[in-house]
């Protein structure tokens, strides 16, 4: 065989392809132990720290705070100070011009991010088959082999053998030999050495690690045995698994390992029990004149060197990746290339690439939410190579990568560029390193790799094999999300900013409105707090609506309610009447309150595709905020007559447009999820929600803190007044909060939306409101109107808002995830919660502040706070959050399971 050329055209010396030389054992010798990587051996592998070469980021960062932010805030505050309009006015206008440009500019260099990243995701690539052909001949499987990480599965690999896979293989006829492996290289090792002639096929239970050094040892045996492979995935990424779960996905089902244990566990016994063998392709890679098999994928350059950077952030959890590969696509660090591709048809191309980083693969899936090569079969003959290009800006490639899970990206050549290869020979500026499945190698600067056709016996399902077909027959999916997703989150979210305007309405202008109809302080509260006393009663008719009819008819009721509520406010009579005219008015709002504030995870769920329900979820939350700080200006603004007949009409134009535009259904099913959705009653439902302790331990947080805040939000005026502080500093204090408050909401639901991270969100959020209400009790009781006074409340309250404004949204999603109940009735429950608290405690800090203990009503309301966070603490995430398996299932005793070596 010849030997292949390099870039230069010249004959390489190194062996020949095909020659079987393997790494075996010895590959320890260039697997790279990332935790204990030297600063010399990162220089001398040409790998960057994180904060290596970020001088131009930092550069842009300051540049961008200090016109940005810094001078627009300084000529407001400066403008805001100044007695003469002369100067004033100019000042302030320079500010708020440069804020205005700001924003533009923000909004211009994130265009890419938040229209094809965040927001509105390009159309999910076509579901390609993961066959391309009929799998082969059909094996009688009755003695397997099974190698398992007992690190595996969140470290429940053991119970999970032994209660689930063990247990199934036996009932299935398989007698099993399971082998714990004790080290990294273990499994390699095993499939070196043990006899395989003793079994029909062989099984990893764990990662696509796992799997990889299993399949390496079987290729590097000596006496060339070789038996079918399999995996029952339990890892983190779970990308092969994933990619053969292909087709469950053209048929409409959700796919995520950690979501459906039992049926992954099932779907993987199925498939090894069926004996269906087909002949798969590997990728063989040469490095430093020896050669290793990759199963899945190929990385260099970004892809490779992320968990390399990640690793001095490790006090920061898995939250250290993310935060990596930020800092590196801010830093657009460029690696060369000299590339030689062998295309599909044979013909050869050389060129030289300047490329953040590059995969060859084999598999659709790199994990389990991750398609990065959406086009990729497993017996196609084929690898596709893909080069993510260095002259993308930020802003294209954070959109990118946001498109990955739905396999979007590889519709933007400027940022991705993918081809079809049988080979690929790359040469670097020096040594560096490679992925090859998970695993971390260093290479000297010279990497080839070529397809191997049907080199590995897999045993696939009977799924995989219907579904066997090129490419071409790729189908698009059937669920997408409907474009009029937005109007309809904007029609419910103009109706729930009206009935929170009603709802809040008669606070600010107290004195007013007891001017008006002759009536006590006590009885203006009692207007805001009969929305609290109506909620209870009325929020299981809101639930059943929701979840029953759906949220157009929901809406619709709600807005009657609230309509014909606003138009007895308005009617003219004397002032008695009219007093009971308005708090019937009240009441009707009252009762149609909970058709809007139980309604953000249900519009959520019902109209937005998985990657876009915490963003729904939290911009429909937001309404209630807004709305109400829009409540805090209107009085002030218009006056109490003017301010009635504004609540009316908004009221019925809402109600106007719902009719007539808010429709019942999106056209196509958002996700997997809700295409398959098949809830229980209503009853049984709220039975198994009530039944739920985690779900107890939420409502209780969520109870705590948003009734304390919506406490302190009805009752501002009266909490800062003995302090010296005006109705209008009350009304600053609402503004602030609100604007922080959608800052941290959006803030943390991006959080959440990729980290997944609920509990530690909701923690973070409960520990920052202890902390804000202290800080502002401190205030009012030791600094009170003095010095620095204002500016200290004002930032408690923004605080306060920052972090107790999202504990709506991500309660509500983490509500959906601890209980299989609709997401109307768990709303309606939190809500429920929250409103009967916030009752007691308005009527308790009511009397303590009309009996001057002002200062144990600022104590009470920190104290609240406080059992929030506790209560958030003793959520058991692992047990709820990750939706674990049962493990109540008949243990296996006529099946061998040997944690010892085979010799």
């Amino acid at each position: 065989m010849a030997l292949l050329a390099d870039a230069s055209g010249l004959p390489n010396p190194r062996i020949e392809l095909g020659q079987r030389r393997w790494w075996g054992t010895e590959i320890s010798d260039i697997i790279v132990n990332v935790e204990h990587l030297e600063d010399s051996e990162c220089q001398r592998l040409g790998i960057l720290g994180c904060c290596s070469r970020a001088t131009g980021v930092l550069r842009a960062c300051c540049v961008c705070c200090t016109f940005a932010v810094l001078l627009p805030a300084i000529c407001l505050v400066w403008g805001s100070e100044l007695d003469t309009s002369t100067y004033k006015e100019p000042v302030m206008a320079v500010g708020l011009v440069l804020l205005a440009i700001s924003c533009c500019l923000c909004c211009c260099s994130l265009r890419h991010t938040c229209c094809e990243g965040i927001f509105n995701l390009p159309e999910p690539a076509p579901l390609v088959p993961p066959l391309c052909k009929t799998p082969g001949p059909t094996l009688e499987i009755k003695k397997l082999l099974l190698v398992y990480n007992p690190n595996a599965g969140k470290r429940q690999a053991q119970s999970i053998l032994e209660d689930k896979v063990l247990p199934g293989l036996r009932r299935r006829g398989i007698e099993c030999t399971a082998i714990a492996t004790e080290s990294v290289g273990h499994a390699r090792h095993l499939g070196m050495t043990l006899p395989l002639v003793d079994f029909q096929a062989a099984v990893t239970l764990g990662g696509d690690g796992t799997f990889h050094e299993l399949v390496n040892g079987i290729f590097s045996r000596e006496d060339g045995q070789q038996i079918p492979v399999s995996i029952i995935p339990l890892g983190t990424g779970n990308g092969l698994s994933a990619t053969l779960r292909q087709n469950l996905r053209r048929q409409g089902e959700e796919v995520s390992v950690w979501a459906e244990m039992d049926a992954i566990l099932d779907w993987s016994l199925d498939r090894i029990s069926g004996g269906r063998v087909a002949s798969v392709d590997l990728l063989e890679v040469e490095v430093m004149n020896r050669r290793i098999l990759a199963v899945m994928m190929v990385f260099f350059g970004f892809f490779a060197e992320v968990d390399v950077v990640a690793e001095p952030l490790r006090w920061l959890g898995p939250a250290r990746f993310d935060i990596a590969s930020v800092l590196m696509i801010l830093k657009q660090q460029a690696q060369n290339l000299r590339c030689k591709v062998t295309l599909a048809d044979g013909t050869v191309h050389e060129d030289s690439l300047s490329t953040m980083g590059a995969s060859v693969g084999l598999t659709q899936h790199f994990s389990d939410k991750l398609r990065s090569v959406p086009q990729a079969q497993l017996d196609d003959g084929l690898a596709e190579f893909s080069v993510l290009s260095s002259g993308a800006t930020v802003d294209q490639t954070v959109a990118g990568f946001l498109q990955l899970p739905n396999g979007a990206h590889t519709g933007d050549k400027d940022v991705w560029d993918s081809k079809q290869v049988t080979g690929v020979e790359i040469t670097f500026d020096g040594p560096g390193i490679f992925n090859v499945d998970g695993e971390v190698l260093e290479h000297d600067g010279f990497l080839r790799i070529r397809v191997l056709p049907a080199a590995l016996e897999l045993l696939v399902g009977e799924d995989e094999a219907v579904s066997a077909g090129p490419a071409e027959e790729a189908v698009l999916p059937a669920w997408r999300a409907d474009p009029a997703r937005w109007r309809m989150l904007l029609l419910y979210m103009f109706g729930c900013m009206s009935n929170q305007a009603i709802w809040i309405g008669f606070a600010p202008i107290e004195s007013d409105v007891m001017t008006e109809y002759g009536v006590s302080a006590t009885f203006v509260n009692f207007l805001s707090l009969i929305f609290m006393i109506v909620y209870l009663p009325a929020n299981f008719p809101a639930s059943y609506a929701m979840d029953v009819w759906g949220c157009r008819w929901a809406l619709l009721v709600g807005g009657c309610l609230q309509t014909f509520g606003a138009i007895l406010r308005c009617l003219p009579a004397d002032p008695v009447t009219a007093r009971y005219l308005v708090m019937s008015g009240q009441a009707l709002a009252a009762v149609g309150q909970p058709f809007f504030t139980d309604m953000p995870p249900k519009i959520a769920a019902d109209w937005f595709p998985a990657y876009q329900r915490v963003l729904a979820d939290t911009l429909a939350s937001l309404a209630m905020p807004v709305g109400a700080a829009v409540g805090f200006v209107l009085p002030v603004a218009l006056g109490l007559r003017s301010m009635l007949y504004f609540h009316l009409a908004w009221s019925a134009l809402f109600l106007s447009l719902a009719f007539l535009f808010f429709r019942a259904a999106p056209a196509t099913p958002p996700s997997p999820t809700r295409k398959h959705h098949e809830g229980k009653s209503f009853g049984q439902e709220l039975a198994a929600a009530l039944s739920n302790g985690n779900l107890w331990c939420l409502i209780l947080s969520f109870s705590c803190s948003m009734g304390s805040f919506n406490t302190s939000s009805t009752l501002a005026a009266q909490l800062v007044g003995p302090f010296g502080y005006s109705a209008d500093d009350a009304s600053i204090f609402g503004v602030v909060t609100t604007f922080c408050g959608v800052l941290g909401a959006l803030l943390m639901s991006i959080v959440v939306g990729l980290t997944g991270a609920h509990k530690a969100v909701l923690t973070t959020c409960c520990v920052l409101c202890v902390l804000f209400a202290l800080l502002a009790a401190l205030t009012v009781i030791y600094v009170g109107d003095g010095p620095w006074g204002l500016e200290l409340l004002a930032l408690a309250f923004g605080g306060l808002g920052f972090s107790a404004i999202p504990l709506m949204p991500i309660s509500f999603e983490a509500a959906v995830m601890v209980s299989q109940a609709g997401e109307g009735t768990l709303a309606g429950l939190c809500m429920s919660g929250g409103q009967l608290l916030g009752i007691g405690q308005t009527l308790i800090l009511g009397q303590l502040l009309q009996s001057g203990h002002p200062r144990l009503a600022w104590i009470l309301l920190g104290t609240l706070f406080l059992v929030a966070l506790l209560a958030v603490s003793v959520l058991d995430a692992n047990e709820s959050l990750a939706l674990p398996i049962e493990t109540q299932i008949e243990s296996c005793t006529s099946c061998t399971c040997t944690k010892n070596l085979i010799n």
